[in-house]
């Protein structure tokens, strides 16, 4: 008995183990200047075969102009502010000195979807037939915003 148990864990290591592609991670940029505000955007998206796993995003934003840093901080707190009670889904957004820094980190994969889309209906765009974020919708979205995104 000890023996069937023991070759049925090992079974199911091997079925499951071996079979699993390994997490890769895609980054994407982009960079620009406009009207004397500098920006720097690098995303990074963690993903097996197509389905995408986390995203973890850095924005910075820099300007002399205190009032367009604080505009920006203001806008970007409000649209994620609709994420605040949902589970693996973190912001932050401070201003320090001259620079706007916005972070986020989305682990895709213990996130609620429902709650989710709940809030952003339009993530549904993303969503594969499996119901997880895909990877190739998430790469034309990044490189229509201009970035430019490699493996």
């Amino acid at each position: 008995m000890k023996k069937i148990i023991v070759l049925g864990i090992a079974l199911l290591v091997f079925i499951t183990g071996c079979g699993a592609e390994p997490e890769q991670k895609m980054v994407c940029t982009r960079t620009g200047n406009m009207n004397g505000i500098k920006m720097d955007f690098r995303y990074e998206v963690y993903y097996q075969g197509q389905d995408v796993n986390k995203v973890e995003t850095k924005e910075i934003i820099e300007s002399d102009s205190q009032e367009t840093l604080n505009t920006y901080k203001t806008t970007i707190e409000n649209l994620y502010s609709n994420f605040d009670n949902i589970d693996n889904y973190k912001y932050n957004v401070v201003v320090e000195g001259n620079t706007l820094t916005s972070t986020t980190d989305i682990n895709y994969e213990k996130i609620d979807m429902d709650q989710l889309l709940e809030v952003d209906s339009s993530i549904q765009q993303l969503l594969n037939d499996n119901n997880k974020v895909d990877l190739e919708k998430v790469t034309s979205v990044y490189e229509q915003a201009g970035a430019t995104c490699s493996k």
